[in-house]
């Protein structure tokens, strides 16, 4: 399944997806709590300016998780004349979505929703909006000018909020221009909805509860839901219905009887929000791009996995799924390689635009420091290959009684390191031939180098790469590490 997904989504390009629904501005307002206000017993917040922030919502968050995977996007909806919704149409420019489909509403307000937070906890949140169906000028125009838009563009998806904006003739006028033109129309509509205002689109995306109350049965944890997809398809007419299911993944069930319950995969945290929009976001971009019903399910049941990994609706850039399905399918398990494969390795992560880190040591006894010293060459660029002095490299450098663990199983420890990609062993007493080879983007050394001078920084700057000097954790190496040990085993009577 891996391999089918990176093969897929390398190949993916760039397709074009028409978002038409709620546009919102989400206010997120942060600070500390220690007091309860005297005036009334509620909680005093002390505003922590650096961390409030404002972003899109509602529709636009499907449309940023669209732009994060590789689309073009073009958005349809409606804001105020006002600062929330000039923010909404400047915040969505910036990111390169077409606005151009994008209405104002003298009549309403922009849809704004704020939350105050401390730490963890969510305190309160205060919405400003306008819930009633949009005039029936303004939706005529504005389903005329999207239904035009359908031809011009590889899918079409209807983010409802429930906000007045996807009127029922809006929506028939835009499934009928996309079928028309062969295109894509995928719809998630709002809980409490009548769902039968979105006969005609393509599929459907409702999680477990919005299921429920659409189709009046009950879907208990551990059952396939396929009775509720059967009913989702006669009712509407669809192609499939698609059904979210929280930590159980997803089900779904075609018009021809294809059916499959996608599993989650158990998370270490798991946080929902934005998991519906970045599951009909991904899998549209899926169809979008070619892949096959099947696996551009399996593609969105992935990346929401990742998206419950968060706090919050987090945009998840595809160079970042590549990256997770290149380390779940083991591509990587044999991290350690000869120059040539690594070579050839390296030639797949600069087509994708990653930035390679390089750093090299003997890495004899791994501690603590260790570690720090690799997680922060790591963070430096998107790939981290460690050149790994060889047994005779080491002994040349260090003396006869080194190094204490052979190569084979300091190549193997370095490996089992989240923060390394891949591990290189060479011979010369110097890294300076490896990486005239490896041609690294960025080359990480300790700061206790900045005298010594870097060996390799030459060829690195020449090729418009940069050198950064890693902090070291003071007190930390394995000479000390050895000596404790040789010391505790004396007595402490160890000459030194």
């Amino acid at each position: 399944m891996h391999s089918e997904l990176i093969s897929a989504l390398e190949k993916a390009g760039a397709p074009t997806i028409l978002v038409a629904g709620d546009l919102m501005l989400d206010r997120y307002i942060w600070g500390d709590v220690d007091r309860v206000s005297p005036e009334a017993p509620v909680p005093v917040v002390q505003l922590d300016r650096r961390r409030t922030h404002t972003t899109v919502g509602g529709a636009g968050s499907v449309m940023r998780d669209l732009v994060a995977l590789g689309a073009r996007v073009v958005a349809a909806g409606v804001v105020g004349n006002d600062d929330e919704g000039r923010a909404i149409t400047e915040t969505l420019t910036a990111e390169g979505i077409d606005t151009s489909l994008v209405v104002v509403d003298e009549s309403r307000p922009t849809t704004q929703k704020t939350r105050v937070l401390s730490k963890s906890h969510h305190l309160l949140r205060i919405d400003s909006e306008e819930s009633r169906a949009l005039e029936t000028g303004l939706a005529h125009r504005l389903a005329e000018a999207i239904a035009a838009r359908t031809k011009t563009v590889d899918a079409v998806i209807l983010s409802d909020y429930g906000k007045g904006v996807l009127t029922p003739e809006m929506v028939s006028k835009i499934a009928s221009a996309a079928r028309a033109a062969g295109k894509a129309v995928w719809a998630d509509p709002a809980r409490g909805r009548d769902f039968g205002d979105f006969r005609g689109v393509t599929a459907v995306t409702p999680n477990r509860k919005e299921t429920e109350e659409a189709t009046g049965r009950r879907i208990s944890r551990g059952n396939v839901p396929r009775e509720a997809a059967e009913a989702l398809i006669a009712k509407l007419g669809l192609e499939a219905a698609v059904i979210t299911l929280d930590s159980e993944g997803m089900y779904y069930r075609t018009k021809d009887g294809e059916e499959e319950m996608i599993a989650a995969r158990p998370r270490a945290a798991y946080d929902v929000t934005g998991a519906g929009d970045m599951v009909i976001a991904a899998a549209v971009f899926g169809i979008a791009a070619g892949m096959p019903l099947r696996r551009a399910l399996v593609f969105a049941n992935f990346v929401a996995g990742m998206e419950v990994e968060r706090i919050g609706a987090q945009p998840i850039a595809r160079r970042e799924v590549l990256r997770r399905l290149l380390h779940e399918a083991n591509i990587r398990s044999e991290k350690v390689v000869d120059i040539e494969e690594l070579k050839n390795v390296l030639q797949n992560h600069r087509r994708r635009g990653e930035r390679i880190a390089f750093t090299n040591g003997c890495f004899d006894l791994l501690h603590a420091g260790h570690v720090k010293y690799l997680q922060f060459a790591r963070s430096q660029g998107d790939v981290l290959v460690v050149g790994l002095n060889g047994d005779a490299s080491v002994r040349h450098l260090k003396g006869a009684g080194r190094p204490i663990l052979p190569q084979a199983e300091r190549s193997a420890i370095l490996a089992g390191l989240e923060a390394v990609d891949y591990v290189v062993i060479f011979g010369e007493e110097t890294p300076a031939a490896l990486i005239n080879q490896v041609r690294p983007d960025i080359l990480v050394k300790g700061e206790d180098w900045k005298e010594k001078g870097v060996v390799g920084r030459e060829a690195v700057e020449a090729d418009g790469g940069k050198v950064i000097l890693a902090p070291l954790v003071q007190g930390l190496s394995t000479t000390n590490i050895v000596r404790r040990i040789l010391d505790a085993h004396s007595g402490g009577k160890h000459d030194e």
